[in-house]
């Protein structure tokens, strides 16, 4: 599983940093927006929030356990906003890249503060999208807490925790085809050490969030 991060954070931002040559781009079909200029359907906003998840993450994705129904949930809640943008994408549309800032606020037995930065990669070619315009996205990134609450201190493995962690938030959207730029998300928010890449704390608080995103 930290091979499968390294790679992630890796292949990710080679692709950001470095983008294709043009004989790569020929079959790729790679289509390269950067961060600035019109944002012409590239850009979105999003609201959301959440309840926190005392389910570990493995046991969810990796464990097959992936019913919200029969997660253990705590008594914090989480809620954010973030910009985003679209910087690229390959293989005729099907996947692209998209940066992410986001600022938010735990509730409830948790107090603090969250900032992150993010890459995300999505995929968006299902067959059943001329009924429900349906993408999947993960991201590899960076989450700062204000503080070290005693949840991820006992999470973390190391009786400390850190503020400054990896953040992990897959999500899928779905939206009506005719109104592709209203989506209706569901984020899992997952901050943690992957594994070592960024601490030594193993882990960290997470929320089941749903969200709106609205792109321009």
């Amino acid at each position: 599983m930290q091979r499968v991060y390294a790679a992630l954070a890796f292949a990710t931002l080679a692709v950001i940093m470095c983008p294709p040559s043009a004989e790569a781009g020929d079959w790729l079909d790679w289509q390269w927006y950067g961060l600035t200029g019109p944002c012409d359907e590239k850009c979105a906003v999003m609201v959301f929030g959440g309840k926190f998840v005392e389910t570990p993450m493995e046991d969810i994705f990796l464990g097959g356990d992936l019913s919200p129904f029969g997660w253990d949930y705590g008594d914090s809640g989480f809620v954010g906003v973030s910009a985003s943008r679209t910087v690229a994408s390959f293989w005729q549309e099907r996947f692209a890249i998209e940066t992410e800032l986001g600022v938010g606020k735990r509730f409830g037995s948790m107090h603090e503060s969250e900032v992150w930065a993010a890459l995300f990669l999505r995929y968006s070619d299902f067959p059943w999208n001329d009924y429900i315009y349906t993408t999947i996205a993960a991201s590899t990134g960076l989450n700062y807490a204000s503080g070290i609450s005693q949840e991820e201190k006992a999470r973390a493995g190391n009786d400390r925790g850190d503020r400054l962690l990896h953040y992990l938030a897959p999500e899928i959207t779905f939206a009506l085809p005719e109104n592709k730029s209203r989506e209706l998300v569901v984020r899992f928010h997952h901050r943690s050490g992957a594994y070592g890449l960024i601490s030594d704390a193993d882990g960290g608080v997470q929320y089941l969030t749903i969200g709106l995103r609205l792109r321009f």
